[in-house]
Parts: structure tokens; C-alpha cells; sequence
């Protein structure tokens, strides 16, 4: 009879690393089996029925810890065990065979049973007593009690009469080893892995097991019933020693109980053998209940005891900390006032003192958002700030659009709490903080880390929320991370939906710097709305209802309508002209749906539109199953002649002017024009030629045509569609 208990724990040492030698498995099975042999013959000096049905199986604790400490993997050493120790008792080998299937599923159902319940071995919580005692114990040895009691019957070895006893016995057995000696061998690495005990708490340790010794002794040997002061005893230990004072004071306890019953003295002097059973098991449930849901209460309690004092430590060390700033804001303002009303004359003085704040306060204003949206191929973007009021100069909502490396578009919107230049400064940092965040790693998770790390070092009193998406324009896939901010809404064809995932507490506001992410294919034709609080939030309205009517507003709005008039439509269905409570910042994106054999980017000719060019391109050519070959080629021609329009077009202008890149698939024929306004200086005086001879070699045909309005490049090629290359 055995049984196992226990799942992995994944807070300790509780799995070996895997790449542990065969040599060293081959040493712990042997172990492990050795051990479970040694209790087995133990136990058997024990029977009650025949010889191989005893009240105390001590092999199930054994296969409990095994189990729990090397996992699942080392049943074939309980398996191997359990043949040898039934083979010499059992009628026969299938009997035996039987028998140690039995004891060998009994623990690997307990094993998952506790991994189901969330069971730690170092049983410091009130669900793992309760889990080791009803699933690991009562519950899981049913199975081999069943098993090998039924064997027994079908075996001859006992009579159908016999049946009831002979189980009752063998499930007492199987359950005691679970109760008594597997929580003793797991409490044993916790004497080196936790504090280590002083010589007085030894001392404390020994008199109470000695007292529960002596309590329990007496009870045996006297026939008085005094088994219920051990339940004092061993409350005490777990008191004071919690589960490595609980689990030996135990063990004592139930294995005097056992050797009385197996004896027929004490208390279970005189009853029957099923009596005998039942008090037994009721006994030991109580002890293992009380031990270990004691055991673990108390370190339950001293675990959120220490919690509540290294928080009120923290507390007093911020109390402290505030107050000399207070101490500190108090003396700078008396030393002000007092400056003040000695400098009333200086009123001039004042006044262009004031003037200077106000001229950063607009400063800090137009820094906190973009002066304009950053013009991307194929995606269409707006955007409006509104101040509470009008004598607002700077709050504390801000939104953001990065263009990143490889086509990739980062969008942001966030809050500070609270308005003024204090505000302003902040967002103006947390914003600039994510660009550069964002350009080095467009990770939402590597990005929000690197702006809480920022945030968590300003002395910023109010709390700052954030919601940080990354846009990939040829896949429509979205990730994002949402740091306390209400969460973006995409809608399309009158239904609405919300990026739910991947939530944090604001910024900077605990230690903690875990941000997960979260991702999404937008669909075709949808459309982003990002948005702060402002916009939804009412006095007296909850903000469930603000948000299931920005859903159904933006849902209901005409799919024809451009985003400006959708940015309107909002604002004026949301705010009240005349008194706007809060700041609104609202950031809308479309992708543009794809013309069917036609495109056209108009863009700034500028190096760094380049790489948008080229996205906007490629995506227009798979999209129309173009061959990866051919794609490339053709990006190489069209970059080609776009790097002559940025370079010498617009060469001797102050700002750059307008690339248009226009693309035209008829069939499998494709032309592409690169057309700019400029005028070029003549061929001798830029030297190279090397970027048309390209285009020659890449296209089929290529045609430059130079007019005083501009110049115009046509590419032609002959593709090939719906190939892989």
C-alpha cells in the first residue's frame, strides 16, 4: 500500500534541474525505492488483516515525498518497490501485480489533485493543509484501498465478510502514511532552506513533542481517554514552531495511536476491527486538521505580519521624508512672503517676471503635442486637444505618433493628473522619454518599463496613465500595453469593440515593473480611437455608461465621414461648450482600404519618408500577389528613383517639396510613376548615372521626362502574379 501527494513546487527546490545525469536518476530511483521497501516492512509488522493489511503504511508517506520533492517522473521506483513488497505476501503474482498498480495510482492521483489545487510543500498556507488532508490523504487513498482490498477478496486471501474491515483498515493505513509521516519528511529541507532555529527554540521543540509523547503514552497504557489533550499540545507546537514543530509532534502522536490500535489497548480496547478503524482515522484527521491548518495559519499571520511592518516602515520613512519637504516648502515660503512684501515697489519687475512664466507655459504647450501628425501611406490620422477652461494655459493630456523602424507606427496617449506648468513638465518628459524608448526598442512592454523607470524618479505627486500601441500597416496587427488608462476602442461596420489586456496601474505609482502586452488584428475598414478620461467622464454617471455610449456614438457614425469630421462629431456629441470640466486629448487612426490595380503616396521629399514609400509599395504588391522577386526588384528601381527626387529636386529650396509615387497594375503589367515639382540641375554637373543604369537593368522600360513643372519618372514592368518566389 502507498500512496503520493504533493505537486511541483514552483517557488522552491522542488524538481531537480533536468539535465541531471542518468547515473544520478538511476541513484535517487533506488533511493526512493530502497526507502519505500524499508517502510513497507515496518508497516507489515503492523497487520490487522492477514499479512499485508495494516493501520499504518508508512511507504505512502515516503511516495508522497518522493513524488512531491522529484516530481511525477519517480513513480517507477514506487511501482518497483510496491511489486517487490506485495509479491511475497499476495496469493498470487497477479495479485501482487494488482496490488502495486494500486498503490502506485494512488499517489499519482493525489499528485494532481494537489497540482490542481495549487499545493506548496512548504504547507505555509491554510489551502495546502486542507488540500494534503481531504484531496492528498482521505480522498486519493480511497483508490488503493478499493484496489487491493477487492484484490484480496478475488484472491481468496479474505472472505466477502472481511471485505469492509480489510478496507477500512487499508484506507486508515494508506491515509495515515499521508498524514503523519510525508508532512514530517517535507518538513525536513525547511530546517536548512528557512532560519535556523536557536538552541532554546530546539529545547521548546523537544518538550513539547516529549509532552505529546507522554500525553498519548498515558492514554494507552491507562485506558483513560485523554487522546483530546494532544490536540492542545500540538496546537502549541504549531503555534509557536509552525510546520516544523507540527509535523514530527504529529507523527509521535499518530503512530502511538496506531501501535494502541494495532495492539488492541487504550481506547480502542474492546471494539471491533471496523470501530477500531474509524476512531484511528478520526483521530489522526483531527491531529493532521489541526497541526498543519494551525501550522499554516500562524505563518499565514507572520507572513502578512512582516508585510504590515516592512509597510509601515516604508510609511514612516515617506512620512518622514515628506514632511522635510514640507519642512522645507514651509521655509521657502515664509522667506518668500517675506521677500514679497519687501519688494512691492518692484512691481515692474514683477510683471516681467510673470511674462517670462507665461512665455514658457506656451513653450511647454506646444512642445507637449505634435505641432503635426506625421504623414504615413496608407494609414489616415487625427487628432484634437481641448483644454477644461479657457484660462487653462497647460494640462496634463498628451498624445503621441512615432514613425518606427521597418514600417511600424507607435501611437500614445496619456494623463497627468492635475494641470499647470508641474503637469506640463512632466508630460513634456514622459513624452519625449517614449519617443526615444520607442525608436531603441518598439516593444510595448520594453517601452512602458523604460517611461515607469523615468517616472518613478520625477517628483511627480499625481499619478500619470498611459496606453502605448504599436501599428503594423502590412499586417493590421495591433500590441499594446495599457498602463491605468482607459483601454482604445476599435469599431467598424456599427459595432464597437475594446482593447481589453495587457492592464498595469498607472506609471510610476508601485515598485513593480512588470508590463505585459497584448495584440489584435484590426479588422478591414475599422478604425482606432484612443481618447483620455476627459471625454467620457461625468459627475454622477458611471464610467461603464460613458463608455458604452462612446461605443455606440463612434459605431454610429457615417462610414463615409473622414476623420476630422468623425473627431468633431465626437466632441461636439460629448462636451458642453460652456463648461468643459476636464482636458480631452483624442487620437483617431484608419488604414486606408486598398485600391484595386492602383496606388498613390504623396509625401515630403524628405530621406526619411523614404522607408514609408517603400512599405506603402511593397504592401500594395502582395496585396496583389505580386512574387517576392519581383517585389524587390521593383522596390530597388522605385528607391531609386525616389533617392533623385530627394537629393536633387528640391536642391536649392529652403524646404523640401512633394514626392508623389503613383503605381498602376493592369493584368500583370505595372507601371510606376515618380513625379516631383523641382528643377534639376543638368546631368554633367551631378555625375554618377550609376541609379538609372539600375532602373534600366531591373524594369523593362523606363522613361524620364523633364518638364518646367517638374520631373516624371514611369517604370514599366511585366510581373508575375500569384507566384512564390
Amino acid at each position: 500500500m502507498t500512496v503520493g501527494v504533493g505537486a511541483v513546487d514552483t517557488s522552491g527546490p522542488a524538481v531537480l534541474p533536468t539535465t541531471i545525469s542518468s547515473a544520478h536518476r538511476l541513484v535517487r530511483l533506488a533511493g526512493i525505492a530502497i526507502a519505500y521497501y524499508l517502510g513497507a516492512r515496518l508497516g507489515l509488522g503492523l497487520s490487522l488483516v492477514g499479512n499485508d493489511v495494516t493501520p499504518l503504511w508508512p511507504p505512502t508517506g515516503v511516495a508522497v515525498a518522493a513524488l512531491l520533492v522529484f516530481g511525477r517522473a519517480s513513480w517507477p521506483a514506487v511501482a518497483v518497490a510496491a511489486l517487490a513488497v506485495n509479491l511475497p505476501i499476495s496469493a498470487n503474482p497477479l495479485a501482487a501485480l494488482v496490488t502495486a498498480a494500486g498503490n502506485t495510482l494512488a499517489p499519482v492521483i493525489a499528485v494532481t489533485l494537489l497540482q490542481r489545487a495549487g499545493f506548496r510543500r512548504q504547507l505555509d498556507r491554510q489551502r495546502d493543509a486542507l488540500a494534503i488532508v481531504f484531496l492528498g490523504a482521505l480522498a486519493s487513498m480511497l483508490v488503493s484501498a478499493t484496489i487491493g482490498s477487492c484484490t484480496l477478496v478475488a484472491s481468496g486471501s479474505i472472505t466477502t465478510a472481511e471485505l469492509p474491515a480489510a478496507w477500512a483498515v487499508w484506507w486508515t493505513g494508506d491515509a495515515m502514511g499521508v498524514l503523519a509521516v510525508a508532512p514530517f519528511l517535507l518538513c525536513l529541507p525547511l530546517f536548512w532552506e528557512q532560519r535556523r532555529w536557536p538552541v532554546r527554540t530546539w529545547l521548546e521543540a523537544l518538550a513539547i513533542i516529549a509532552a505529546a509523547l507522554v500525553v498519548v503514552a498515558s492514554a494507552v497504557t491507562t485506558g483513560l481517554h485523554l487522546f483530546f489533550l494532544t490536540i492542545p499540545l500540538l496546537g502549541c507546537a504549531a503555534w509557536r514552531l509552525q510546520v516544523r514543530g507540527a509535523a514530527p509532534a504529529a507523527l509521535m502522536a499518530s503512530l502511538l495511536a496506531t501501535w494502541a490500535a494495532a495492539h488492541d489497548r487504550g481506547p480502542f480496547a474492546g471494539k471491533t476491527l471496523l470501530e477500531q478503524m474509524v476512531t484511528l482515522q478520526a483521530f489522526n484527521a483531527c491531529v493532521a486538521l489541526t497541526s498543519f491548518f494551525l501550522a499554516a495559519l500562524v505563518s499565514e499571520r507572520m507572513h502578512v505580519a512582516a508585510a504590515l511592518t516592512a509597510a509601515a516602515a516604508d510609511l514612516e520613512r515617506r512620512v518622514e521624508q515628506r514632511t522635510a519637504q514640507l519642512s522645507a516648502a514651509n521655509t521657502r515660503l515664509v522667506q518668500e512672503i517675506q521677500e514679497r512684501s519687501e519688494a512691492q515697489e518692484q512691481l515692474s519687475h514683477e510683471e516681467a517676471r510673470a511674462q517670462r512664466e507665461h512665455q514658457i507655459a506656451e513653450t511647454l504647450q506646444r512642445s507637449l503635442l505634435p505641432d503635426r501628425l506625421p504623414d504615413v501611406p496608407g494609414v489616415a490620422l487625427a487628432a484634437r486637444y481641448v483644454p477644461a477652461t479657457a484660462d487653462v494655459q497647460v494640462g496634463g493630456d498628451w498624445y503621441d505618433v512615432v514613425q518606427l523602424p521597418g514600417g511600424l507606427i507607435g501611437l500614445a496617449i496619456g494623463d497627468v493628473a492635475g494641470h499647470g506648468l508641474a503637469a506640463a513638465a512632466t508630460m513634456v518628459q514622459v513624452r519625449m522619454a517614449l519617443r526615444a524608448y520607442a525608436l531603441q526598442d518598439p516593444s510595448p512592454p520594453a517601452v512602458m518599463r523604460g517611461v515607469h523607470q523615468l517616472v518613478g524618479q520625477l517628483p511627480v505627486p499625481e499619478m500619470v496613465t498611459l496606453v502605448y500601441l504599436v501599428f503594423d500597416p502590412a499586417t493590421r496587427r495591433l500590441r499594446w500595453t495599457n498602463a491605468g488608462h482607459p483601454p482604445a476602442l476599435t469599431f467598424a461596420h456599427g459595432a464597437g469593440t475594446y482593447l481589453s489586456g495587457a492592464l498595469s496601474p498607472p506609471v510610476g505609482v508601485t515598485v513593480d515593473a512588470s508590463f505585459t502586452e497584448a495584440s489584435s488584428v484590426l479588422p478591414a475598414g475599422a478604425t482606432l480611437l484612443l481618447y483620455t478620461d476627459g471625454l467620457i467622464e461625468r459627475r454622477g454617471v458611471s464610467l461603464t455608461d460613458g463608455l458604452d455610449r462612446l461605443s455606440r456614438e463612434a459605431s454610429a457614425a457615417p462610414v463615409g465621414d473622414g476623420l476630422e469630421v468623425l473627431c468633431d462629431r465626437l466632441l461636439g456629441t460629448f462636451l458642453d461648450e460652456d463648461h468643459i470640466e476636464d482636458d480631452v486629448a483624442m487620437l483617431v487612426m484608419r488604414p486606408a482600404p486598398s485600391v484595386d490595380g492602383e496606388l498613390e503616396v504623396r509625401l515630403p521629399a524628405e530621406a526619411r519618408n523614404l522607408v514609408q514609400v517603400r512599405g506603402a509599395l511593397r504592401r500594395w504588391l502582395r496585396e496583389a500577389t505580386v512574387s517576392e522577386t519581383d517585389v524587390n526588384e521593383v522596390l530597388v528601381a522605385c528607391g531609386e528613383a525616389c533617392a533623385n527626387v530627394v537629393q536633387h529636386a528640391y536642391s536649392g529650396q529652403g524646404s523640401p517639396g512633394e514626392l508623389v509615387v503613383e503605381a498602376h497594375l493592369v493584368g500583370a503589367d505595372l507601371e510606376v510613376r515618380v513625379r516631383d515639382h523641382g528643377h534639376w540641375r543638368p546631368a554633367a554637373d551631378r555625375g554618377g548615372g550609376w541609379g538609372l543604369q539600375l532602373m534600366d537593368a531591373l524594369m523593362d522600360g523606363v522613361d524620364i521626362e523633364h518638364t518646367p513643372d517638374g520631373t516624371d519618372v514611369r517604370l514599366r514592368r511585366r510581373l508575375h502574379l500569384g507566384v512564390d518566389a
